[in-house]
């Protein structure tokens, strides 16, 4: 069995109390109106205290305007790409170059450094003795 509805109260208005009632247009408005207002205190009382806080931190005024405004080129350092990658390169070749030859370390102590490969052939040396 399936139950049907009734359809006797589709007819019938509203409680009387349930019919008085509607939107209360003008407080609404109110509300959004006072909302608004507070919005725009908000807004004007933080844009004071900023114009304040800039006034403190450039009594002055704002810096002038670089020379390099409307130029083509503006803070551009014409550097050749990846230069860290180069300095490597070099410190690794003077590095080697010490590996490779004679040179002082100390001159007044009297100590040099020696080529890697000689240096090995020494320490060959006195091991085998």
């Amino acid at each position: 069995m399936s139950h049907q509805p009734s359809h006797v109260s589709e007819h019938l208005a509203p409680p009387p109390a349930q019919a008085q009632e509607g939107l209360r247009w003008g407080v609404i408005i109110g509300v959004g109106l006072g909302w608004a207002l507070l919005f725009f205190v908000s807004i004007f009382i933080t844009v004071k205290v900023l114009h304040a806080r800039e006034k403190t931190l450039q009594p002055n005024g704002p810096d002038p305007l670089p020379r390099q405004i409307g130029q083509g080129e503006i803070g551009i350092v014409d550097q050749v790409p990846f230069e860290v990658y180069r300095t490597r390169e070099n410190y690794q070749k003077e590095r080697t170059a010490r590996l490779e030859h004679w040179g002082w370390i100390d001159r007044k102590a009297g100590a040099v450094h020696m080529p890697i490969a000689d240096a090995m052939e020494l320490v060959v040396k006195e091991h085998q003795k």
